[in-house]
């Protein structure tokens, strides 16, 4: 009878624990949620940013500095400290990739600012970070156009004016490649279940990976393109003049949403995104890593295999030249 008892009262203790919570929930992956549909749901309910006509959110150098000590701006530097040290824009805050979010939500009020502005070198890095932060909800956050290459030409010497290059003029391939057929997203597992939340743990995450693995340059690719699934982020129009060997046309701001092909991403091959500079596809690098892609830039984007067409065909804002560097002041540099 005692052993009855005893049984009976454990059965009941252990029903009590399971009922009250105590032994933890299982796993999303488990209950089989995938939170990246979650999160592509959400951002398309809530701005559908990366899709819309705020991105790329971009300022020139000029503008900039005409704002500096007439408007409410805050400016953060991502670049290391050493280059920091040698010179930056005045007034700016040196805040690494990883800690960019900490200093949003713990050093500044961001809605007090008219203008965050993020810089970097070329805009390669600050594009990537600058699409996170949008995403997440920070509506007044921009990156300097071309960086701080458009700031200083002793920089934009070793960063955009070393990147143009012209060898593929020519030799560009006009053939069509499809899409895959649609598939699964990717499968992401942060243990949230609501779309904000799996989006900021996601954010936490992919800006602490370190920001100098997103990018894939174009040897890098071309030397193995089969290795990637590229993406050429123009219009169909400018994809059948000529694109990468193997790159597959995805009409900027429309094809990379679930109502037409974002589940014919691959999720068992990196992903690489070529636009005209580079800038355009940081943020849609951003966006793809966030919903789990293993997604990479092709930095400086035509202009580092077309320049001459580029400069000859696009120009503007599609092609870097020496118009764009305005030699502005940078404190903390040595003169002579």
């Amino acid at each position: 009878m005692r052993t009855i008892l005893f049984n009976t009262i454990a059965a009941l203790l252990l029903l009590s624990v399971t009922g009250c919570g105590s032994i933890s929930e299982p796993s999303n992956a488990a209950a089989g949620v995938n939170e990246s549909e979650i999160l592509l749901a959400y951002l398309e309910e809530n701005g559908n940013i990366i899709n819309g006509p705020s991105v790329p959110a971009l300022i020139n150098a000029d503008v900039l500095y005409s704002m500096l000590h007439a408007s409410n701006v805050h400016v953060i530097d991502l670049r290391p400290a050493g280059e920091y040290a040698a010179g930056h824009i005045e007034h700016s805050h040196n805040v690494p990739p990883g800690s960019v979010l900490d200093h949003f939500e713990e050093h500044i009020e961001p809605n007090s600012f008219d203008l965050i502005v993020l810089v970097c070198n070329d805009a390669m890095l600050s594009t990537y970070v600058n699409g996170v932060m949008l995403i997440l909800g920070y509506e007044n956050v921009v990156s300097l156009r071309y960086g701080l290459s458009s700031w200083d030409e002793e920089i934009a010497e070793s960063h955009w004016l070393e990147a143009r290059s012209s060898h593929l003029e020519g030799r560009l391939d006009t053939g069509m490649y499809y899409r895959n057929p649609p598939g699964r997203m990717p499968g992401i597992s942060t243990g949230e279940r609501s779309g904000y939340a799996i989006l900021r743990a996601r954010a936490r995450e992919i800006l602490d990976t370190g920001t100098e693995e997103v990018n894939r340059s174009v040897y890098e690719v071309m030397a193995g393109p089969d290795s990637y699934y590229i993406i050429n982020y123009w219009p169909q129009i400018l994809y059948d003049q000529g694109h990468l060997s193997g790159a597959i046309q995805y009409s900027p701001k429309l094809s990379l949403h679930s109502d037409l092909h974002i589940n014919t991403l691959p999720t068992e091959r990196p992903v690489v995104t070529y636009c005209y500079t580079g800038h355009h596809s940081g943020y849609v690098t951003a966006f793809l890593r966030l919903l789990g892609y293993q997604a990479y830039n092709l930095p400086y984007g035509a202009n580092s295999f077309i320049y001459d067409t580029m400069l000859r065909e696009q120009g503007g804002f599609r092609s870097f030249s020496l118009e764009h560097i305005h030699n502005l002041p940078l404190s903390g540099r040595e003169s002579g």
